[in-house]
């Protein structure tokens, strides 16, 4: 009888310490997908805090021949010259760009480095923000720059779409910024690469819902097969089928595979348009603004 009741004991403690195990066991991956959860917040809301990280650049990519896209613009530093984020020239006096790429107390000029020659440039005069745009979640990523009227050849015809409906398909992004990662060494030449629009549902599945965009942001997602923007392309063009489809705005670091977050156009287009047909005073679309003169 002892050694039975010696038996089903042995038997009952370890049923115990296996499930006593097991909780443990499932306590511990609830608290480690806690902390990875809580690093990447942490580690975003840094990068979007000191701008690092989430600004864009093309990686990957091939270099696009001088004078194929002269309207895409490389944002400098009016004072230094430095290249601070791509632009986007869509007439005589109005750019695009990310809102996050501008500061009110920053002096602006826009240089055409994919000219053939020597570059031409314009100084900002003014700039304006989307009144939605939040620098934490990145919402409504846009800005106008109101430019100095110059009359860009070749670069007159109408570049935006036409209508509200979300754009799809592949698509080719642009930027000035870092083509090498490992040496951070930056493009003088305007490089490109190719990729695909995907739905928020597969963004949230890829990046996770802390980083991928919610639904009523204005934002859309794309993806290239090895490709991405890095550092330095925030505010450059995603052009589809030749239309401004999406302005760079942020992605998980500069991993190719990864998707990564643009300002969805078609979004803004009723925003942009206003803007640029009745100036930032607008009733039915307020904004954020500064001027440069």
């Amino acid at each position: 009888m002892t050694l039975i009741y010696y038996r089903k004991n042995t038997i009952i403690q370890t049923r115990v310490t296996v499930l006593h195990d097991n909780n443990l066991v499932k306590m511990l991956c609830k608290i480690i997908k806690i902390l990875k959860i809580t690093f990447i917040v942490v580690v975003i809301s840094y990068c979007l805090e000191v701008e690092c990280g989430r600004v864009k650049r093309v990686v990957g990519g091939a270099a696009v021949e001088c004078g194929a896209q002269p309207r895409v613009a490389s944002l400098r530093n009016a004072s230094t010259s430095q290249h601070l984020c791509g632009a986007t020239v869509l007439t005589a006096e109005f750019a695009s760009t990310a809102a996050h790429c501008v500061r009110a107390d920053t002096q602006y000029l826009l240089q055409l480095d994919n000219w053939c020659g020597e570059p031409p440039k314009t100084r900002v005069l003014e700039v304006i923000t989307h009144e939605l745009y939040d620098k934490y979640s990145r919402t409504h990523d846009i800005a106008l720059l109101r430019t100095e009227p110059v009359d860009w050849p070749g670069i007159n015809e109408n570049v935006l779409p036409e209508h509200y409906f979300g754009a799809t398909g592949e698509c080719t992004v642009y930027g000035y910024g870092v083509k090498n990662v490992t040496t951070n060494e930056l493009s003088e030449t305007l490089m490109a690469a190719n990729v695909r629009i995907i739905s928020l549902d597969e963004c949230v599945e890829a990046l996770g819902q802390y980083v991928a965009p919610a639904y009523d942001s204005g934002m859309t997602c794309a993806v290239g097969n090895g490709v991405d923007t890095c550092d330095g392309d925030s505010g450059g063009a995603m052009m589809c089928s030749g239309l401004l489809e999406g302005i760079s705005s942020y992605g998980l670091g500069c991993l190719p595979g990864v998707p990564a977050v643009y300002t969805g156009v078609r979004a803004h287009l009723a925003w942009i348009q206003d803007i640029m047909q009745n100036g930032p005073q607008s009733t039915d679309y307020p904004a954020a603004r500064h001027s440069n003169n």
